[in-house]
């Protein structure tokens, strides 16, 4: 019975130990994970603040009021809240102060794409426009113009690519291809037809993406050849009407930028215009007669693909940004 009884203690002391083990190597858990998230969030606020200290010594070197260096430090701190790297925020000051951009705008900046982001869409092209137009020392009301442009015609994209699936599609990539498009005179309602035609003919992504480059190229060469706005959404409408065959819609398309160039040039354009004209339409080669006037019965040439190239583009043709040249900054 003694023994008995020993044994008892001993399994009773041991189960004890066990526990106390137990909870001893769960209290050294927490305590390290909490340590951890302590050490981490104070390496995060130091980083923070030392990025900031950055940002100050930028913005000391500007002619900026205190007033309006902290209304930018504040536009800063809401764009890093909402997801915007560090990294990307001092560049973009540094290079506002360098370029001496007002400081108004210089908030418009970061709000246009603390908006963008807010909005579940990459903001990477709106910055791409930003740096670009810096680098390129654009006038700075023209890249807010464009930025808000390209953010609005990006809303639009992502709303007709929420109706229409496309196989093998990058979302982003295919927001900003769409977006360009938009900004370079392509009605919204000729994408959606043309994401629609794709879905029925079970067309990659690739290919809707060519096609809808060459869209935007197209209307790029109508803006550079002067044709109204009017004029340039009436054309990819009647081009588009229910055709299904994307090659043949880009054809219609340029047959009737030259109809309607032919339109101002019987309207009192000189030789001269009429000639330069020629020359903006690879591939065309509209006869003059000695008046300057195009001879009846002249006709146009297949498209050749060609287009002026885009005044803020990302300048290859791998499109790691997905710039079509589209944006209006030059």
């Amino acid at each position: 019975m003694i023994n008995r009884m020993k044994r008892i203690n001993k399994s009773y002391r041991m189960q004890n130990g066990i526990r106390v083990s137990y909870i001893l190597s769960c209290l050294l858990i927490v305590s390290l994970i909490l340590f951890f998230t302590v050490f981490s969030a104070l390496a995060g606020e130091s980083s923070e603040n030392n990025h900031i200290s950055s940002m100050e010594e930028y913005l000391a070197d500007s002619s900026y009021s205190d007033f309006q260096k902290r209304m930018i430090l504040n536009s800063v701190q809401d764009a890093m809240n909402d997801g915007i790297s560090q990294e990307d925020t001092l560049s973009l000051i540094k290079n506002s102060v360098k370029n001496n951009v007002d400081p108004y705008n210089v908030k418009k900046f970061f709000d246009v794409l603390v908006s963008t982001k807010k909005e579940g869409i990459s903001e990477k092209p709106i910055l791409n426009k930003i740096k670009e137009g810096l680098a390129k020392n654009v006038d700075q009301r023209i890249i807010v113009n464009a930025i808000n442009q390209k953010s609005e015609n990006m809303l639009i994209a992502r709303k007709l690519i929420s109706d229409n699936e496309i196989q093998n599609g990058v979302s982003d990539e295919m927001i900003d291809v769409l977006a360009d498009s938009l900004t370079n005179g392509v009605p919204p309602n000729v994408l959606l037809q043309v994401l629609k035609i794709s879905n029925e003919q079970d067309k990659t992504w690739h290919e809707v993406e060519e096609i809808t480059q060459e869209l935007a190229n197209l209307g790029l060469k109508a803006i550079e050849l002067g044709i109204e706005e009017d004029n340039i959404e009436a054309i990819f409408n009647q081009a588009i009407g229910t055709e299904a065959d994307l090659e043949k819609v880009c054809q219609n398309i340029q047959d009737l930028m030259v109809t309607a160039i032919a339109v101002k040039v019987t309207s009192g354009l000189s030789r001269d215009n009429v000639e330069g004209i020629n020359n903006g339409i690879p591939g065309t080669d509209l006869p003059i007669s000695s008046s300057g006037s195009i001879l009846p019965g002249s006709g146009a040439t297949s498209p050749s693909g060609e287009t002026g190239s885009s005044p803020l583009s990302s300048g290859s043709s791998n499109k790691n940004n997905k710039e079509t040249g589209s944006s209006p900054l030059d």
